[in-house]
Order: C-alpha cells, then structure tokens, then sequence
C-alpha cells in the first residue's frame, strides 16, 4: 500500500535521489533539507514498504501555489502514484485560487496527467529549461473550477 505523507528530514536524501533520476539539473540532497526548513515548501512523498518512490514539491507563498516536482521512480510510473501525489496537493491547497507549474514541452505524459486534473496551458516560457535547452508550457489549473 503507497502511503502519502510529508517529507521529514531523513527522507531528503532518497527524495533528491529520485529527483537525480528524473531531471537533468537535479536538487540535492543539501537543497531538500533547505526545502524542509522553508515555511513557504512542502514535500509531499509517496512511501511504499518504508521505500519513497515518489515525491511532489510545493511552494505556497501568500496563496500563490507553484507545483516545482513532481516525480516517480521509474519502475512505479504508469501505477498511479503521479495522480495519487497530485490530487494530494490539490486537496491540500484547494482553498487556495490555482495552482501552476512548468513542465517541458516535450513531456507529453506529464501534460497528459495535468490535463487530467483540469490543468490548461496559460503561457510558454521560452528556453526555460537547460540540459537541453526547450521551451516550458505554464499551465494552471483554476481551483473554483476544479471543485464544480
């Protein structure tokens, strides 16, 4: 059974680990304990058999929810932890207004999944990411929307 719950100081290694696994300019290990500490972050992990194989980075600053992460070992995707992790956030934050993130244009099941969840594209951000270079959709999702 996948547990959700929130990152603790002994996870951020693990955490950073998959982060490692999934993205070319990977947070580390230092950076999760950063994140750990900030008031505005939270790290949602998803726990199986007291392994993390997943995890989503959150910040909420005056209600204004960015989704930084969100990822999963490769041998879980396609199981249903992705949606289990983004529906937590959006449980979490829905008396909040929206949520946005940034994901690579390339990255057709991760749009897949966030317009799954009621996520449409606001917005391109030219040349975000680095390694390689490629341009980043910004997407949002409109919570009041979400809850009709």
């Amino acid at each position: 059974m996948t547990v959700l719950r929130d990152m603790q100081l002994a996870d951020c290694a693990a955490v950073a680990e998959i982060d490692k696994s999934c993205f070319s300019i990977p947070l580390s290990k230092e950076g999760y304990e950063r994140e750990y500490t900030n008031p505005n972050s939270t790290t949602i992990v998803a726990e199986r058999d007291g392994r993390i194989i997943g995890f989503a980075n959150v910040w909420n600053i005056c209600g204004d929810v960015t989704l930084n992460n969100i990822a999963v070992i490769e041998e879980e995707r396609s199981n249903g932890v992705g949606s289990m992790l983004l529906r937590e956030v959006l449980a979490r934050y829905a008396g909040c207004d929206f949520v946005t993130l940034e994901v690579r244009r390339s990255n057709e099941g991760a749009i897949k999944l966030y317009k799954s969840f009621g996520f449409r594209q606001v917005g391109i951000r030219k040349d975000f990411y680095d390694l390689p270079k490629e341009d980043a959709l910004l997407m949002t999702v409109f919570l009041e929307d979400a809850r009709r």
